[in-house]
């Protein structure tokens, strides 16, 4: 017999939700086209029954791979709150997509060529930034053989690498683990999700010439180069002021948008490359003035999200008013 969180990732595997979310003292929810819903006849989850079920929740906060369930694996982000504990449960894809599956921007195809420096695919929970990341990494790996290594703790789907060599992680401790790598003569370093705590390390591997890639939760560009100098202490904040001015190489912001008819979900994307102009603001700390700068630089290969939702707009597959709750000039949006 299934237990009541076992029934919950069962409905939302049904109803094709993207989210299972689990508070302990309140009925269960799903994350369904982008919006949070309680799940209708679903039992409040009483406290104790995500201990009960999980069985490794020790800590103030983590993240992990559990299941299968229904055949299927899930990654799990929990945390403590005062009153008990939360979870969220998100399906795990079987197989790694290739690029091209993706659906991705033919303005994405020039990341593939980059030797080295900083890529952070970033965007909101659930706007499929790690799929999009983990198919970047397996084509890097395919179009020319690399020394590589893997951190991402939580592992979400096995990436296909070709002839690349996969190296091991000697170390638990990523900033550790980086500067080994690149003694090493890593080409390549996988992180998964961007802990404030290795941002200076990835920047400086990134500067000694390896390609990092990572992921990072922001709800656009702006927020993500905020976010990532925000330190506690002047010194370092001007430290990764400084170095991601010069090691960034690109931001992919990645937003999921509903279809017209409720089908299926369709990506916006912004593409931003540390140019000359950006590497300046980044310095300086304008970052309100990137969307701005990124609507004039479609020439040099940057894509705005405003030219993302305008033509998904155009061809009919999002509704207006959706796109204009993302566009930095609605303006665009016809």
């Amino acid at each position: 017999m299934k237990s009541p969180i076992e029934k919950c990732l069962s409905y939302t595997l049904e109803a094709g939700a993207s989210e299972l979310i689990i508070v302990e003292g309140f009925t269960p929810a799903v994350r369904l086209f982008d919006e949070v819903r309680l799940i209708e006849d679903a039992p409040i989850i009483y406290f104790g029954t995500l201990d009960a079920f999980l069985k490794k929740l020790d800590a103030e906060s983590g993240v992990f791979t559990a299941g299968p369930w229904d055949d299927v694996y899930w990654r799990v982000r929990y945390s403590r709150g005062a009153f008990g504990k939360q979870a969220s449960f998100r399906p795990i894809l079987s197989k790694c997509p290739s690029f091209e599956e993706l659906g991705a921007p033919q303005a994405l195809t020039s990341l593939l060529e980059v030797s080295s420096g900083l890529i952070l695919f970033a965007g909101t929970p659930c706007s499929g930034k790690t799929t999009s990341a983990s198919s970047y990494v397996s084509a890097l790996c395919k179009n020319r053989v690399l020394r590589a290594i893997f951190l991402d703790p939580v592992g979400e789907m096995e990436i296909p690498t070709g002839d690349t060599l996969l190296m091991q992680a000697k170390s638990e401790d990523i900033s550790k683990t980086l500067k080994q790598g690149l003694l090493a003569g890593t080409d390549l370093f996988w992180l998964g999700d961007l802990k404030q705590e290795n941002i200076i390390d990835a920047l400086r591997a990134a500067g000694a010439g390896a390609i990092v890639v990572a992921t990072f939760t922001a709800g656009n560009s702006m927020g993500v180069l905020d976010a990532l100098v925000s330190f506690e202490s002047v010194s370092d904040m001007q430290m990764a002021r400084s170095l991601l001015s010069t090691n960034l190489k690109a931001i992919v912001m990645q937003h999921l948008i509903p279809a017209i008819d409720f089908s299926q979900m369709f990506a916006a994307w912004e593409l931003i490359y540390n140019t000359q102009n950006i590497s300046s603001f980044i310095r300086s700390g304008e970052h309100f003035k990137l969307p701005s700068l990124i609507a004039s630089a479609s020439a040099e290969g940057m894509l705005s999200i405003d030219m993302s939702l305008k033509e998904l707009v155009e061809s009919q597959y999002i509704t207006k008013e959706n796109a204009l709750k993302l566009a930095f000039d609605p303006s665009k949006i016809p």
